[in-house]
């Protein structure tokens, strides 16, 4: 029986105990996911930089994989590789089957787009993932323009500094329906993968679902993306951001 077939008013408060506990075990996993500090909060979507952030779905028959995304460009998302890798085929979507949607909020959104075409980046090899971090990140051609005006992030001209405060949200495993972020954590240091390809270590608080999130730093002239969230440690802030070629040393 649904909560929602209870009527009487001994049912109602037996319902209201039921959601109040659910809505306690919720909040609890939420605290244990950080280790017991979770300084992540839900963000507007239509508001900036938000705005240019977005849901990124690779759909293949049965299967779905969701990830986070960001306009760079009037038609142009920036995520993760791995988020278009689909383990079940051991290839990559296709173009096709990449579904994005900016503004999403509860299920609605402000715009919805296809992907075209879908660039890689150069060396990611999905069979030795770990080995080949720094080269996870991929961009996504759509069929139509979602990015107009402040929709649009540019991209950090070079990799940010020891120290610099960032930004990091997207649509979490623990709230896939809504945009989360943590908005007070920094740039811990610099690292590579075994390519010698660039990684940014921060101290943001994530779990799954954030893949393909942008590490956000905001300068004089406005917000830009400084990387790409590629690993995050679920009961930690820690996690690294792999940098795309144009913005890698």
């Amino acid at each position: 029986m649904r909560l929602t077939d209870i009527t009487t008013p001994g049912a109602k408060r037996l319902r209201r105990a039921a959601v109040l506990a659910l809505f306690a075990l919720a909040s609890g996993a939420l605290h244990a996911a950080a280790g017991g500090l979770d300084r992540r909060v839900r963000v507007d979507p239509d508001t900036a930089p938000w705005r240019a952030v977005g849901k990124l779905q690779a759909i293949s028959q049965n299967f779905r994989q969701t990830c986070t995304g960001t306009l760079v460009g009037p038609t142009l998302v920036l995520s993760a590789a791995h988020c278009l890798y689909n383990p079940r085929t051991g290839g990559f979507f296709p173009p096709a089957s990449v579904h994005f949607l900016i503004g999403y909020a509860g299920g609605r959104y402000a715009g919805h787009a296809v992907g075209t075409a879908v660039e890689i980046g150069t060396g990611y090899d999905p069979d030795h993932s770990k080995e080949t971090l720094g080269s996870d990140w991929a961009l996504v051609r759509l069929d139509e323009k979602l990015g107009a005006g402040d929709r649009v992030l540019s991209m950090f001209r070079e990799p940010p500094s020891i120290g610099a405060a960032v930004a990091l949200g997207g649509y979490q495993r623990d709230h896939p329906l809504v945009l989360i972020a943590d908005t007070d954590c920094r740039v811990l240091g610099r690292t590579a993968d075994t390519s010698g390809r660039s990684l940014v270590r921060h101290s943001c608080v994530g779990l799954p679902g954030l893949s393909g999130a942008p590490l956000l730093i905001e300068m004089g002239d406005g917000w830009h993306v400084a990387g790409v969230a590629v690993t995050e440690v679920p009961g930690g802030a820690s996690g690294l951001a792999a940098l795309p070629t144009r913005l890698a040393p």
